[in-house]
């Protein structure tokens, strides 16, 4: 017979402990649509948050509509800009490093700055993105503008404070609708399948874009690479396609390496050429029918120039620099300060060749 005190009684359900080393998931705020995330923001960040989002976007699409941008060689390709930008600035080891693979480099750097636009713009990871916008405009003013004085001439400058800025403004936004500031690993361990897909969407409109932009961008070119076509006798402010008065045709009497002639060259134009110990260099053929040769090194950031024929200056691509070749290549505008080093050319009276003395 069974002892009524000993019966096996019916055994409690006992919740089982929380697991503590979890943390609740994250407050509603991160689920907000896209344009709750721009209703909820003042004017002042929607403005902000607008124009930077859109800056960097164009940033890194132009990167690669630019054709000569990922071409070794061309006036703005991007091994050449971070060498250049490397040169006495904080940022240099970094920059000398990623110039070891520089195409992989260019293609990572306009990458990543699609993602920070596309991710500012649609309101994914919004604080990681201004984050991000800010790294970047840091290594920018850290190198590429790190020689630009007075420093406030540097937009990268103000790039970084208006990041920052924005990066201060949703922190606080945050924190004022949800007591706290959720961490990023915190973050990570709560993304659920909206907000995968979201950063998802992200990654393919990015890569969407930049395909978009490399498509567009054309055959690479560089207009200081090839001579200018022979001109047609009799034609043009030149005159006669034929040697200065009193010469012959014929092998030049100078030693040296021939770069053109002067009736290959019209007055106001110019040509590329590579100079012993210089490296890419650029002949300007003046109004006035002298010849003056300069490198094409620019003396602010290393990146190499180009010829604006309309103005006929020499003009940097990375930061807007000018030079005049008339006046021994001076800076005119910009931020360098020190005229392009010159190339010595001479022009042989018989044969009107423009000679590198060897």
């Amino acid at each position: 017979m069974t002892n009524p005190t000993t019966a096996r009684r019916p055994a409690r359900h006992v919740p089982r402990r929380p697991d503590t080393t979890r943390s609740a998931p994250p407050p509603a705020p991160h689920e907000r649509g896209f344009a709750d995330g721009w209703v909820e923001l003042p004017w002042a960040l929607r403005i902000l948050r607008g124009f930077l989002g859109v800056t960097f976007l164009f940033a890194g699409a132009q990167k690669l509509l630019d054709p000569n941008f990922l071409r070794a060689g061309s006036a703005d390709f991007v091994g050449t800009q971070l060498h250049g930008f490397a040169q006495g600035t904080p940022a240099g080891p970094i920059l000398l490093l990623l110039a070891h693979a520089p195409v992989v480099a260019g293609v990572a750097i306009a990458l990543i700055e699609i993602a920070i636009g596309v991710g500012t713009l649609v309101g994914v990871a919004p604080l990681t993105a201004a984050f991000g916008g800010f790294a970047v405009s840091l290594t920018l003013l850290l190198s590429a503008t790190w020689h630009v004085h007075p420093y406030f001439l540097g937009s990268d400058s103000i790039y970084a404070v208006a990041w920052l800025a924005l990066f201060a403004g949703i922190w606080q936004m945050e924190r004022a609708g949800t007591g706290r500031l959720v961490g990023p690993l915190e973050v990570i361990d709560h993304v659920d399948r909206r907000q995968f897909l979201r950063g998802a969407a992200v990654g393919a409109l990015t890569l969407f874009v930049a395909a978009a932009a490399k498509a567009f961008s054309g055959p690479a070119v560089d207009t200081l690479a090839a001579s200018p076509q022979p001109r047609t006798a009799g034609t043009g402010p030149t005159g006669p396609s034929s040697p200065p008065s009193g010469g012959t045709a014929g092998t030049p009497s100078l030693p040296g390496r021939t770069i053109t002639s002067l009736d290959r060259l019209p007055a106001g134009e110019a040509i590329g050429f590579t100079a012993p110990g210089v490296g890419a260099a650029v002949l300007v053929r003046l109004a006035n029918d002298e010849v003056v040769a300069y490198s094409r090194t620019c003396t602010h950031a290393g990146c190499l120039v180009g010829y604006d024929p309309s103005n006929q200056i020499l003009v940097c691509p990375c930061h807007g620099a000018e030079f005049d070749p008339a006046r021994g290549a001076a800076a005119i505008a910009g931020p360098a300060s020190t005229a392009l080093p010159t190339v010595d050319v001479v022009v042989d009276p018989n044969t009107g060749s423009v000679i590198l003395p060897s």
